[in-house]
C-alpha cells in the first residue's frame, strides 16, 4: 500500500508533529500501540512548492491494509490533510529519488550512538555518507540518539552526517534554527 498526505504543514517541526499523528493512526489501523518498536511502514516526507511550499507525507506499507482504508482514517483523524494514491511525492518515494524518511524500518534500533556499520545491518539505510568530505569508515563512532533521517537519493537510502566536537552526528538535527534568525 502507497498513499500520500497532502498536509498544510509548512515547516520540518510542523510535519515532525503530523508524522507522530500519523504513527497514531497507523498503529490503531495496524491493531497495535502509538510507540511500537518496530516502524512496519516507511514514512517520507516531500517538499511541494505550489501554490504554496508545503509538505506532503508519503506512507509506504508493504503488507499494510488497502490504501482506502488507512486514507479514511488519516482524513478523519488529522483535519486539513488530503489522501490520494495519485501524486508527484509517490513517484519520488517508489523510484528512490527524493523525500526525507522520518519512519522506516529499524529507525529505532539505531537512534543511539552507534557505527555507520550497525546502522547499516540494523536498518533500512544503505550508506551512511559524510557531507563536505567529512570521512566516514564503517567504525566511525555517530551519534544518532533520537533523530536519524535520511533521505532517498538515486535509489538508495542514505544518511547524511557531519562531524562535532564528539564525533560524527546527523546533518539534519531535530531541533532547526532558521537561517538569519538572529535578524
Amino acid at each position: 500500500m502507497r498513499l500520500a498526505v497532502d498536509t498544510t504543514a509548512g515547516s520540518l517541526a510542523d510535519v515532525e508533529h503530523l508524522v507522530h499523528q500519523l504513527d497514531e493512526v497507523l498503529d490503531a489501523q495496524a491493531g497495535g500501540a502509538a510507540g511500537d518498536t518496530a516502524d512496519p511502514y516507511v514514512v517520507s516526507t516531500h517538499v511541494v512548492r505550489e501554490p504554496l511550499p508545503h509538505y506532503v507525507l508519503v506512507i509506504d506499507w508493504p503488507d499494510g491494509p488497502p490504501a482506502s482504508e488507512v486514507a479514511d482514517r488519516i482524513t478523519a483523524a488529522l483535519p486539513g490533510t488530503t489522501a490520494t494514491t495519485s501524486s508527484p511525492a509517490l513517484d519520488e518515494a517508489r523510484e528512490r529519488r527524493a523525500g526525507r524518511l522520518a519512519r522506516y524500518p529499524g529507525r529505532l534500533r539505531v537512534e543511539r550512538p552507534t557505527t555507520p556499520a550497525e546502522v547499516v545491518s540494523h536498518s533500512v539505510i544503505d550508506e551512511v555518507e559524510g557531507l563536505a568530505g567529512v570521512p566516514v569508515d564503517a567504525e566511525s563512532p555517530v551519534d544518532l540518539t533520537g533523530f536519524a533521517r535520511p533521505v532517498w537519493r538515486e535509489g538508495r537510502c542514505v544518511l547524511l552526517v557531519q562531524r562535532s566536537v564528539t564525533g560524527l552526528v546527523p546533518f539534519e538535527v531535530r531541533a532547526q534554527v532558521p537561517c538569519c534568525s538572529h535578524h
